[in-house]
């Protein structure tokens, strides 16, 4: 097989032209003394840490977690002008309409950006072809406590002797640590709803279904009078399959990594297996339909318009996502008995790793044109994004506006704060104007989990983990949840039940696709979506059985059992290190 990725090759060409060019080009000037003192000037302060910040300055950062391109405006805006005078333009992939080509164009030109966020595979690939620049975190306080985790993932990048990437979402609490109340993805209900059917014991996902059903006939419309359903999907998310189906999964003890599920017992077998989550989950979806629980609109809808205009508007009945639940739950509707709550499946195994303690599986890079007066602002940055100050203001937001301080040092959110996420919270024009959430971070990456331990308050930068924020929260939704299920948290009765032991979370540095692999991949992947989709809304059982085994039947005649086997041997080495990790 070729070893050669598209990248590869697209840097190859672009080399041969500029050895082309350099070679009819005349001899440059060497240096003047005042050109190298400066040179010197600045390679001591991006050694040593120290800089000066009085000139504003504009990083360019090209960034695959955005959903947002442009400038960083707003509070965080205001707060990165105040606190280090400079200002992100964000390049986002996402939002680009072609992020393959963007990516491919920027590669060949040299500069991918003056930081770069990127995808652990596309890390390795942009050091191997000098797209980024080595690093010392030795200087910079913040980054040095987090040595341990970037010396042990960079010992996989290059030849493994210097530092080029920092991981994303680390955290400084230990690699089997799990701080959260909740899971990722898990059932949710409104919990009047569900004491509204007498809170239903639920065996299996028919019971669940059961339920759903039993709420909308009740509930077909929200307050409003708008058409509500049990479920809403939207494909904009969709990488390699459907990324909604990729979630539900871990109810049943597997991640879904490309074209195989990792499972809780350190198995992993095809996507395609019918004995696995995926085709389980996907006849979850297909069953709903046919109860006509399932938004017709989801096949079509983007992100954005479900979350807008029916998640915030009391029109979807079934959240997964635990983030999800912040888009509608407040302490006064948890007092009515409004909030969204887990309802337990009895016969789910959740996967869900640790926190991470390695990083998340993106990090970030100092692109190879930067000069090393940027690059030590760039540091500054880095550093202060891992500071509690920069944490603070990621994962909380602004003293004041979002939060106060206790007399003991802790803190407690605003009312603001308390609705930031599903109400428009207007920010002064003092600090920046506008919609508080049309002003966060757009980078949307981070290098703090907010799981990581605050050193000046005691307690994790998630602000649901607040004490303040825990006891706000002791609604009549959660006192009620806890005196029906005997547990105080969701984790804990998860625990306690059986139905959760965290795995590791490790950080590992994976196989790059090659020329074959990507095609395979590329080619698998639209027709596992297309495929998927058709067979949630198939018009009966037999249909879906049928489209089933023609897409396995397709897929085959591409590659798959080759692209299976390539992630099979990528993902044991992640297998391998959760095994060690415990």
């Amino acid at each position: 097989m070729k070893r050669k990725s598209v990248l590869t090759k697209v840097l190859a060409a672009t080399l041969t032209a500029s050895m082309v060019l350099s070679g009819c080009a005349g001899k440059t000037a060497a240096p003047t003394a005042t050109d190298q003192a400066g040179t010197d000037a600045a390679t001591d302060a991006s050694a040593t840490g120290e800089v000066s910040s009085d000139e504003e300055m504009t990083f360019e950062i090209y960034d695959v977690a955005a959903n947002y391109q442009g400038e960083q405006t707003g509070w965080y805006g205001k707060v990165l002008k105040d606190e280090l005078n400079i200002k992100l333009n964000i390049i986002a992939p996402q939002v680009s309409g072609d992020p393959t080509s963007l990516y491919q164009t920027r590669c060949s030109s040299g500069n991918l950006g003056d930081i770069v966020i990127l995808n652990n595979a596309d890390m390795q690939e942009c050091v191997d072809a000098g797209l980024v620049q080595p690093i010392d975190v030795s200087a910079y306080p913040n980054l040095a406590k987090l040595k341990e985790q970037i010396d042990l993932f960079n010992a996989d990048l290059g030849d493994g002797t210097q530092t080029y990437a920092i991981p994303t979402e680390m955290n400084t609490n230990g690699p089997t640590a799990y701080m959260a109340e909740t899971v990722l993805s898990y059932p949710a209900v409104p919990w009047n709803l569900y004491a509204e059917q007498g809170c239903p014991e639920l065996k299996n996902l028919d019971d669940l279904l059961d339920l759903l059903k039993k709420i909308q006939d009740a509930h077909p419309t929200n307050e409003a009078g708008d058409k509500a359903y049990a479920i809403s999907l939207w494909p904009d998310w969709d990488d390699t399959s459907i990324e909604t189906v990729n979630q539900m999964t871990k109810w049943y003890g597997q991640e879904v990594n490309q074209s195989v599920l990792i499972g809780t017992d350190n198995t992993i077998m095809p996507l395609t297996d019918k004995n696995g989550a995926y085709y389980k989950m996907l006849k979850f979806l297909f069953k709903a339909n046919q109860m006509g629980l399932v938004d017709p609109d989801s096949a079509t809808q983007d992100w954005t318009t479900v979350c807008d205009n029916k998640m915030k508007q009391g029109r979807v009945y079934l959240f997964w996502y635990n983030w999800q639940r912040g888009f509608w739950n407040t302490p006064e509707r948890g007092e009515e008995r409004l909030n969204y709550a887990a309802v337990p499946v009895a016969d789910t195994v959740i996967y869900q790793p640790s926190d991470y303690y390695y990083g998340s599986g993106r990090c970030w890079g100092i692109g190879s044109k930067v000069d090393e007066t940027k690059k030590a602002r760039i540091m500054e940055y880095l550093d202060w994004l891992a500071s509690p100050a920069g944490a603070t203001f990621q994962h909380a937001g602004t003293e004041g506006l979002i939060y106060t301080v206790n007399d003991d040092g802790t803190y407690t959110l605003t009312e603001d704060g308390l609705n930031r996420f599903n109400s428009d919270v207007q920010v002064p024009d003092d600090q920046g104007g506008g919609l508080w959430a049309d002003g966060n971070n757009q980078v949307n990456q981070w290098i703090l989990q907010d799981k990581d331990t605050n050193p000046e308050t005691g307690e994790c930068y998630d602000t649901n983990l607040w004490k303040s924020t825990i006891e706000a929260n002791k609604t009549a939704t959660i006192n009620e949840w806890c005196e029906q299920f005997d547990a105080p948290t969701e984790v804990e009765y998860f625990k306690k039940s059986g139905l959760l032991t965290p795995v590791a979370s490790v950080n590992k540095m994976l196989a790059i696709d090659d020329t074959d692999i990507s095609l395979i991949r590329g080619q698998c992947a639209e027709l596992t979506k297309d495929g998927s989709w058709k067979m949630i809304f198939a018009k009966d059982e037999a249909e879906f059985d049928s489209m089933w085994d023609s897409m396995v039947e397709q897929m085959n005649g591409l590659g798959w059992e080759t692209l299976v086997k390539f992630d099979t041997e990528k993902y044991q080495p992640v297998i391998d290190a959760r095994k060690a990790a415990k």
